[in-house]
């Protein structure tokens, strides 16, 4: 029988080596170790092309934490507001945020800060303007007027811990000084939170591997290749709304205290903490955090579920109890229903409602302590989570040690409301102070800043900090407007879920004047603030308020310093009531922004007015290299004659009109003052 030839197979060769037994020579050691080199870089290599042909072509949204931008020929950095899709990856969620700018490399003797949170320390229902990272602002900008203090508010709405985490391991790159952190309502429903995650799950360490994967391009081509394999499997996903609020989000996801998650949510708040900490003390770098602030007096529990552990027989006690304080509580026995309340308490110790009713009892007794304990413990044990318990502000009073301070802010609005009792007097909701809230945010954090000797030590602290408090609020740039708008925006927040009715009285209709219509177009989005504020500021002017129409203009410049329109109409509106000296530091200051030949031309006029001929004449140049109109430069060479007119400096006087006429033969004003030099020339002649 004929045997088939054999196929050519690999077997070992003689020195361990590959070799082929058809007749092919054995690897040798380096080329084996080469070839399992190739073979185990080929997947990086490709994953690399891949990366950099993404970027080269540009896709994906741009994540970056701050983008440039050149006004005047200067660049600043400003938040890239497109960052708040790090943190909501599966829905379309309006994280608004403020636009501050800021310069890079820092300038010298800059003092910077940084302020990290969600919505309350984005300001709202406010606007920037209304934020307490604003009222610092003015308030260091008084206490230390010969010191550039930045105070950068990156707050953003919605976020929560893991954004605050996320964006300081950043900042560090870009010069900060201290961080301000605001921080811990938003753990459970706000971005990446444990009960808002999504595909991430419950997985902390998932999170975070999550937003350090987001900076590749290759990772959000894979998460938008996914995101399109789901449309497709579910076409229904993409009819869902589009901007979606934080309160629709955390709807059916009620997270009781005794619960894993709620566990969870507390350990992953306090490791973000920790980590915070490591960060800013890798980097020797001050952190001041803030325990969080809530309505506790005027604010019912949102969710309060009955305990499901609870047999048929305690159930049924439990409601007769309540039964029987309600009852009470109707015909206004309130030490009756006090005992009921408390009877159906020790049933079901969790049951938020309960601990609220409690709490009222007593605050209508008198008894203010007792009051407050079971206002906290409704707000601990209420099942939907939007305000932070009591855990986490205790977890944030344990951060205090070497660095880092702690403002306990819960603690200083007790101190300012009625009988120590957090409530409407100064939030305007569940959460959110109103502006003099926002105030006594700022005070504590400046506080804070005095103890740990930033920006300069406690001893010139007590010396420049003179100005009084009555003072600073006199200088605030929040108007009537802002307050209707936030009002109007509580209103409209309060009346959906999960508000049974209003916590507020809001009123349902305001004057029905001009200011109520502008706040209308930005509560209803038509407007940003900046379009109502500067529709206001030319609404009082036309109405001769001029006090309400700085007010404006100054907040206007407030929202938006490098716009130089808003210096130059303060500035006209402090020339219309011969306020030279005020329009004069305006102007100066607008020019720090950007060379405005109008700036130069309305200072000269300013210093004019204030008898400082020769400095207005040096502005009026200043002007003219920048105002090539020839209407504006003989206009300009005019008043360059007056100012060397009134210092006695004909000749000077001369060349200028000299232009005028150049440009303007006929000019009347240039004829006739020339005239006038020439009279006086020949007077003295003859005098001679």
């Amino acid at each position: 029988m004929r045997r088939r030839p054999r196929r050519p197979s690999q077997a070992p060769g003689p020195a361990g080596g590959l070799r082929t037994t058809g007749g092919g020579p054995p690897l040798s050691r380096p080329k084996r170790f080469l070839f399992w080199l190739i073979t185990c870089a080929l997947p990086f290599l490709l994953a690399g092309l891949l990366e950099s042909g993404l970027r080269v072509a540009g896709y994906g949204t741009k994540l970056a934490l701050f983008t440039t931008t050149s006004v005047h020929g200067t660049t600043y950095y400003l938040l890239n507001h497109q960052v708040k899709a790090r943190y909501f990856p599966e829905i379309q969620f309006s994280a608004t945020a403020s636009r501050e700018y800021f310069r890079m490399p820092k300038p010298a003797g800059t003092f910077r800060i940084f302020v990290l949170g969600g919505s309350t320390a984005a300001g709202f229902p406010y606007g920037a303007n209304g934020s307490f990272a604003a009222f610092l602002r003015e308030r260091l900008s008084c206490v230390f007027p010969d010191r550039r203090v930045e105070v950068i508010n990156l707050g953003m709405t919605g976020t929560n811990s893991y954004t605050v985490l996320d964006l300081a391991r950043e900042l560090p790159a870009y010069a900060p000084d201290l961080l301000l952190v605001y921080d811990g309502h938003n753990e459970f429903y706000g971005g990446l939170g444990v009960s808002s995650r999504g595909l991430l799950g419950g997985s902390r360490t998932a999170t975070l591997v999550y937003l350090r994967l987001l900076h590749s391009r290759a990772f959000l081509l894979l998460r938008d290749v996914y995101g399109r394999i789901g449309e497709f499997l579910h076409p229904g996903a993409a009819d869902a709304p589009r901007n979606v609020t934080l309160e629709s989000l955390a709807q059916g996801k009620g997270v009781r205290y005794d619960s894993p998650v709620y566990a969870e949510a507390l350990r992953g708040f306090e490791d973000n903490l920790a980590d915070l900490r490591a960060v800013c003390a890798a980097h020797h770098l001050p952190l001041i955090l803030s325990t969080q602030v809530s309505n506790l007096r005027g604010q019912p529990p949102f969710l309060s579920e009955t305990n499901p552990a609870l047999t048929p027989e305690s159930r049924r006690l439990f409601d007769e109890d309540r039964l029987t304080a309600e009852r009470a509580w109707n015909e206004h026995r309130w030490s009756d229903a006090l005992s009921a309340y408390t009877a159906a308490s020790r049933i079901d110790s969790l049951h938020a409602a309960t601990h609220f009713a409690i709490g009222r009892c007593l605050d209508i007794l008198g008894d203010r302590g007792g009051a407050r304990a079971q206002y906290r413990a409704a707000r601990d044990y209420d099942e939907l989570r939007f305000r932070a318990s009591g855990d986490f502000n205790r977890a944030i009073l344990r951060q205090e040690g070497e660095g880092v301070g702690v403002v306990d802010m819960e603690a200083l609005f007790m101190g300012r409301e009625p009988d120590s009792l957090i409530g409407n007097e100064l939030i305007l909701e569940h959460l959110h102070p109103n502006s003099v809230g926002a105030f006594l945010m700022a005070g504590g954090y400046a506080a804070a800043m005095r103890q740990l000797g930033l920006p300069v030590d406690a001893h010139l602290w007590a010396v420049r900090d003179t100005v009084a408090d009555g003072a600073l609020w006199n200088r605030r740039t929040v108007t009537e407007l802002d307050e209707r708008i936030a009002l109007l925006r509580t209103a409209r927040l309060t009346s959906a879920y999960p508000f049974a009715e209003p916590s507020l009285t809001v009123p349902r209709r305001f004057p029905e004047d001009s200011l109520q219509a502008f706040a209308l177009r930005v509560a209803d989005g038509g407007w940003g603030g900046g379009d109502a504020h500067l529709a206001a500021a030319r609404y009082y002017a036309q109405c001769s308020n001029y006090p309400a129409a700085e007010r404006e203009y100054r907040t206007l410049i407030s929202l938006d310093l490098l716009q130089v329109d808003s210096y130059l109409d303060l500035a006209r509106l402090y020339m219309l009531q011969n306020r030279f000296s005020e329009a004069s530091a305006v102007l100066t200051a607008s020019l720090e922004v950007g060379s405005e030949g109008a700036a130069y031309e309305m200072l000269g006029d300013a210093l004019a007015a204030q008898g400082r001929n020769a400095e207005a004449a040096t502005e009026y140049q200043e002007a003219l290299a920048r105002l090539t109109a020839e209407e504006d430069q003989a206009a300009l060479w005019y008043r360059v004659a007056q100012a060397e007119l009134r210092q006695h400096h004909g000749a000077a006087a001369r060349e200028a009109l000299k232009r005028v006429l150049l440009i303007s033969p006929g000019d009347a004003r240039a004829l006739m003052l020339m005239r006038t030099l020439d009279g006086r020339g020949a007077a003295r002649s003859r005098g001679g």
